[in-house]
């Protein structure tokens, strides 16, 4: 099995790094220089399963390199067919991608994932940083050598992919005439909002405080028929967010659409037919009574999952156009009005929400 290969300006610091998210005969990780990997390149011998590529690669002696450059380059050499397609993720510190690339999105099309070295020490961070490379490795895997229709790659017949997917995802994928260009939507799609729903984001819609819920996995055993079956489905345990709405009209019974109704009213519903659930508890901060949404500025700062109504949340403008088959971004009205001079805040909804501003406090 070839080995992920971490390019780094720190050799302790990496190869620490490498030696801690590793997992013997899954996962194996191997440090390797700026130097090392720029020759590998250049000879047409660089064959790892995947990249983790720090931003910062100054205190290297020898030519000033970067991160997003150096991807670059392997991208490029992809496009033109003299480098096998493997993932690259971008592996640093916050603070030195704030230092580096600031806001700029120029470089975010060269990575598959973007993963934080903060708080990997905790170990849930780094079993959900292991799992998210494992998944993307099987997701280029499946892609290669053949090219799969995109209804087994995904696992949902033609039907449902009809009722449940998307026509402009579907052309994302299918236009693409290169191994990596084909594996970046499939990627996005298991890992942000939009089609697809992890469980928190599950809990939020449902009303349900999953943690405290005893009678939460008897739900999640109820929406099976619903989950993600595609590649990388162990990986990223996923459901259809359109076949949860789906599952909420025709096996709840919902009277309104999901959306449309309040925390209590979403698991009184739900409590016709689960025992022992826990309405969800908007946090301080959060407005509304209609979650739907997570808010992306904790995320950013606390790598804290926060529940968005957005009718009483602040929209977010992406750093580069994201596709229609992904959420759009919000921020609770507490962070926002805590960092308003954040330029991706919508103005217009900061202004229409200022009202509310006292009950944040």
């Amino acid at each position: 099995m070839a080995s992920w290969l971490l390019i780094d300006d720190s050799p302790q610091e990496a190869k620490a790094f490498a030696q801690d998210l590793a997992q013997e005969d899954v996962l194996p990780i191997e440090y390797i220089s700026a130097s090392e990997a720029e020759a590998a390149l250049g000879a047409g011998e660089l064959k790892p399963a995947g990249v983790l590529m720090d931003v910062d690669l100054s205190n290297e002696l020898g030519p000033l390199r970067n991160g997003p450059g150096m991807s670059q380059s392997i991208r490029g050499a992809q496009q033109k067919n003299l480098l096998q397609p493997f993932p690259i993720v971008r592996f640093s510190y916050r603070s030195k991608v704030l230092e580096n690339i600031g806001r700029d999105p120029s470089s975010d099309d060269l990575f598959d994932l973007k993963i934080e070295k903060d708080g990997l020490s905790d170990p849930a961070m780094r079993d959900a940083a292991r799992s998210k490379l494992v998944g993307v490795r099987q997701i280029y895997d499946a892609l290669e050598p053949d090219q799969p229709d995109l209804f087994s790659v995904v696992g949902l017949s033609e039907d449902f992919w009809n009722l449940w997917g998307s026509s402009s995802f579907q052309t994302d994928f299918e236009i693409a005439d290169r191994v990596h260009l084909r594996a970046s939507p499939l990627i996005r799609l298991v890992v942000h909002p939009g089609l697809l729903i992890d469980e928190a984001i599950l809990g939020f819609r449902l009303g349900v405080d999953r943690v405290v819920s005893a009678g939460w996995s008897a739900v999640v055993d109820d929406l099976s028929d619903y989950a993600f079956g595609g590649v990388a489905k162990d990986c990223f345990p996923r459901w259809w967010a359109r076949g949860i709405e789906q599952w909420w009209q025709e096996k709840i019974g919902g009277d309104l659409p999901l959306a449309g109704m309040e925390i209590e009213q979403r698991v009184e519903q739900l409590s016709k037919r689960f025992d022992n659930l826990v309405p969800l508890t908007m946090p301080k901060g959060s407005m509304g009574k209609r979650p739907w949404r997570y808010c992306l500025l904790s995320m950013e700062q606390r790598n804290e999952l926060v529940p968005v109504d957005p009718a009483r949340g602040v929209k977010i403008k992406p750093r580069s156009p994201m596709p229609s088959w992904l959420d759009p971004l919000y921020a609770s009205l507490g962070i926002a009005l805590r960092n308003r001079e954040d330029p991706r805040l919508d103005k217009n909804d900061l202004k229409r929400l200022l009202p509310y501003a006292r009950t944040t406090e």
